[in-house]
Parts: C-alpha cells; structure tokens; sequence
C-alpha cells in the first residue's frame, strides 16, 4: 500500500553510527551513506566482534605479530582476483 512503510524505533545513534529497528523486525545499522539490514542475531555477532576488536587495540603490537604469523592468510593473489 502507497505511503504506509515500517515504523523505525532508535536503539543506539553515535557520531559515525545509528541503529534503528523497524516494525516488520529488520534491523537496520547505518554509518555514513552506507547502511546494512539484519536479522537480531547478525547484529549481536557483529557487536561481540566489533567490542573485541576495540579490547585487541589496546594491547602490544607484538601479540597481533604472533596471531598473523599462526592464521592463515586472506589476501588476494597479486596476479588478480578478489581485492578488498
């Protein structure tokens, strides 16, 4: 129907970042012009991932040395491919 849409509730907003959660259940997570629908549990993964990164940029460079050297690697072959 024209002109009904979803109703949005603010669950967080900071300066680089807002979460809002629709009426239909889809989460929405905006930072800058870029924004990405969720379900619930995506959004609580991704939280848990982004608070340990924040923790990890706290501690000596030397441990994340050590971690880069035992993981395997995610680059892109240098003759093409997938780049990020």
């Amino acid at each position: 129907m024209l002109g009904q849409g979803c109703g949005k509730r603010v669950l967080a907003r900071g300066p680089c970042a807002e979460v809002t959660r629709c009426t239909c259940g889809h989460i929405h997570l905006a930072m800058g012009p870029v924004t990405i629908r969720v379900e619930e549990e995506v959004l609580r993964a991704i939280g848990m991932t982004l608070a340990e990164a924040v923790h990890n940029l706290d501690e000596p460079e030397r441990a994340h040395a050590d971690d880069a050297e035992s993981a395997p690697s995610m680059q892109a072959p240098t003759f093409g491919g997938w780049k990020q």
